[in-house]
């Protein structure tokens, strides 16, 4: 399938072109949530995997007889295709961070041989494949095109959610040349990856970091209107679903305590680095990046008016700490930024999550509670859902403390001896 403005020819149509190069190795660099399912896909295909990752849990979740994981490239036996899959998250000051992908390309540069395949997974700034990758895999002479190709194919991963995996999304190719296109929809076709090739790396970059601020934009507006709705005396569940009847121009986004994760919360940060840099900084990107930034502490705010002024010394659980419901991951968690929000305003804070195993070191000295509605030092005064796992019963968290707070919408609003509100 091609989009608007296909290259000069079609590489779908180039018989002789996609019958050139061999696709039996496949070297994956980085077994995250991306990678591995990637390697998982080609060594079901019937190729030879080699997972690199030198971290030893990933290398522990990847243990798998059909791949091979090391934590360096295999020495004397260079790889048909390389994917590089290694996170791309934001430095300490909010601006791209792509020391993982620099690495990975210094990887590749001394394995690479004639007629490899590189594809660049990792999500990174429009015109990295053209200015970033091909740099470092040319400079030992090898030729974009002639002697190796490269190619943008964006992760599209959506975790904890069946039904829109690996093989059920379609995938975005995007090259600097037709040979590169040509070679990188083989490889997906050959792993049952539905693809769309798109007449750039450039559009490919950019369509991935729009996906994404359109949820963030999206969600940050939900956030910004679910006390509005609240005031109104209506649930804000409720009107997005009425809306969502809509046949066409709506798509449905639910309140939440702000989004989080590798994805949502990052890559509008380097779309508007990018147009910041050109001249073209979005003041609706800018917006939207703060308004989730501090969705938290409104959400703070709003249990700190609710009792009576002061969070101080009140004894408050957070029900679910994870960004998103049923994945063990805490990255750029909303749950947690609320926890030490509360802990720093003096509350005798707990939490309580599921499908958390060990105690993870973003929470050391906060108590972890092995019950949600059983604070660690005494009787529960409030309760705020951080996480709406499928594990919690939402008629029982309802139930759970005098004071329940809930940014997701989910339970009824009440009010007596035991107030249910939205935030």
């Amino acid at each position: 399938m091609f989009l608007s403005n296909p290259p000069p020819e079609n590489p779908v149509l180039q018989g002789e072109t996609l019958s050139k190069g061999s696709l039996a190795h496949v070297a994956v660099l980085g077994l995250g949530y991306v990678g591995l399912p990637i390697a998982r896909a080609a060594s079901g295909a019937g190729l030879r995997v080699t997972g690199i990752d030198p971290s030893p849990n990933a290398r522990a979740r990847a243990d798998d007889r059909a791949i091979s994981v090391q934590p360096r490239a295999p020495a004397g036996d260079a790889p048909d295709v390389w994917i590089i899959a290694v996170p791309t998250p934001l430095d300490s000051r909010g601006r791209p961070d792509l020391s993982a992908v620099q690495s990975a390309l210094a990887t590749v540069a001394t394995g690479l041989r004639p007629g490899a395949l590189v594809l660049l997974i990792s999500t990174c700034q429009p015109g990295a494949t053209r200015a970033l990758c091909a740099p470092a895999l040319t400079s030992s002479g090898l030729r974009i095109g002639q002697d190796v190709f490269l190619a943008a194919s964006p992760e599209r991963e959506n975790p904890g959610q069946s039904g829109f995996g690996l093989t059920d999304t379609p995938r975005l190719v995007g090259a600097l040349d037709a040979d590169s296109l040509a070679r990188a929809v083989r490889f997906w076709e050959r792993l049952g990856v539905p693809t769309v090739a798109v007449a750039s790396a450039e559009i490919a970059e950019c369509a991935k970091l729009l996906e994404n601020t359109y949820r963030l934009v999206n969600i940050a507006l939900m956030g910004e209107l679910q006390p509005a709705f609240a005031a109104f005396g209506v649930s804000t569940r409720a009107v997005v679903e009425a809306a969502a009847t809509k046949p066409f121009g709506f798509a449905p986004f639910w309140p939440g305590l702000g989004a989080g994760g590798h994805c949502i919360p990052v890559d509008p940060a380097y779309l508007q680095r990018e147009a910041c840099g050109v001249g073209e900084p979005s003041s609706l990107i800018a917006a939207a990046l703060r308004a989730n930034r501090g969705r938290p502490g409104r959400v703070v705010a709003r249990l700190k008016e609710s009792l009576g002024g002061s969070v101080a010394g009140r004894r408050i659980m957070v029900a679910g700490v994870t960004y998103k419901a049923d994945v063990a991951d805490l990255r750029g968690a909303a749950a947690v930024t609320l926890l030490r929000q509360l802990k720093r305003r003096g509350a005798c804070v707990a939490w309580h999550d599921p499908v958390l195993g060990e105690v993870p070191v973003a929470l050391a000295g906060i108590p972890r509670a092995t019950m949600f509605d059983r604070h660690p030092d005494g009787e529960l005064e409030a309760l705020v859902l951080g996480t709406p796992h499928s594990a919690y019963a939402l008629s029982e968290l309802g139930d759970a403390a005098p004071l329940v707070v809930d940014p997701f919408g989910l339970l009824p609003t009440r009010e007596g001896t035991r107030r249910v509100v939205h935030a």
